[in-house]
């Protein structure tokens, strides 16, 4: 949802103000994007987006002609009673309701941070972003959609070289890639694991094991880092570590836990990196009859609401979207500084506090 520009205004009247400053700032010169888009971007359905549009034809600003696209008729004057607000482009690889909440709860408190502070929050979401070959499609949309700054978030390597090589100004919400100059904040999953290694040492286990996406994300590389160290410092202890990945589904989860269960002697005490892998590895457990914590201990790296409705109150660690947002809010910031030193690349590591 954007930011209204009104106090009292409709919905639909709000995102025609949106789409009214986005034309004045300079945005959709070549024509509207289709509603589907402009619905995805401001957060709203496209029935209000189709009332927005309607509003603006009326007052002449738009025309639309079937079987083409929307054009600009008329750039609106610039206001008086306060500046336009500049842009912040958050580009996304699906809708925000498509994504686990856990990773994106922090956005409506950064949004507020943004807008009162000058700022309105974009949504851009695309797979083709997030491709193995993104460069076309990010230069159209840089092009398209000029903003101030950028934030990626769910970006892999090819995304954020796309930026890191166009000098952008651009902030990772996660962990930049190696080699990427790029600012960026995270949880610090490197430190988190490593203490998740020796937490569960601390209680007694000595096979431990991590279970992890395949998808090889930074931040999921540090944690496997930061766990394999936290057993390596316990060697003497005669502890052990595994690692096993999944894709993600459930098929892979049963898949791979069915291979723990099979081992002899199998481990003792699992770090799970998702909330929602944690749950799917608990109920696999529970339909092969193994009970958590009884026959074997689960510890969760990130924290999701939907945890608290598991039997067992399971540890995790947490991070509050606040601290994020305003972390995520002040790297904006620095970024957008006047001749800011790229060399020294602001990041941001958050450290959890754990739920035992």
């Amino acid at each position: 949802m954007f930011t209204p520009s009104t106090k009292y205004a409709t919905l639909s009247r709000q995102v025609a103000h949106a789409l009214a400053e986005r034309i004045r700032g300079g945005a959709f010169s070549g024509g509207l994007p289709g509603e589907r888009w402009l619905a995805e971007s401001l957060q709203v359905s496209r029935r209000t987006v189709r009332a927005a549009l309607a509003l603006l034809r009326e007052e002449k600003m738009l025309e639309t002609i079937p079987g083409q696209e929307t054009r600009v008729l008329r750039v609106p004057s610039p206001r008086t009673e306060r500046p336009a607000l500049r842009s912040i482009g958050l580009i996304l690889p699906d809708p925000v309701d498509q994504l686990e909440p856990y990773s994106t709860v922090f956005f409506d408190s950064l949004r507020a941070l943004l807008y009162e502070n000058g700022y309105r929050l974009e949504t851009h979401v695309g797979h083709s972003f997030f491709s193995r070959r993104p460069g076309a499609a990010l230069a159209k949309l840089a092009a398209r959609f000029p903003c101030d700054a950028w934030i990626l978030a769910f970006s892999n390597r090819a995304c954020q070289s796309w930026f890191h090589g166009r000098g952008l100004p651009t902030v990772i919400v996660g962990t930049a890639h190696e080699g990427l100059a790029l600012p960026f904040v995270d949880v610090d999953m490197r430190a988190t694991a490593r203490h998740a290694a020796q937490f569960l040492l601390g209680k007694g286990h000595r096979r431990l094991a991590l279970v992890i996406n395949e998808k090889n994300r930074a931040g999921d590389r540090l944690t496997e880092q930061g766990f394999l160290e936290g057993v390596q410092k316990s060697a003497g202890t005669g502890a052990t570590a595994q690692v096993f990945r999944h894709a993600g589904t459930m098929d892979s989860l049963r898949r791979m836990t069915d291979r723990i269960v099979r081992l002899a002697p199998r481990p003792t005490a699992l770090f799970v990196a998702n909330p929602y892998h944690y749950m799917g590895v608990a109920g696999l457990l529970a339909e092969r009859g193994l009970k958590v914590p009884r026959d074997l201990s689960l510890l969760c790296r990130d924290d999701d609401y939907c945890l608290r409705y598991l039997p067992v109150d399971p540890g995790r660690y947490v991070c509050s979207p606040e601290k994020r947002a305003r972390a995520i809010f002040a790297t904006v910031m620095w970024a957008l500084r006047p001749g800011a030193d790229r060399a020294e690349t602001k990041h941001v590591l958050l450290l959890p506090d754990l739920v035992e």
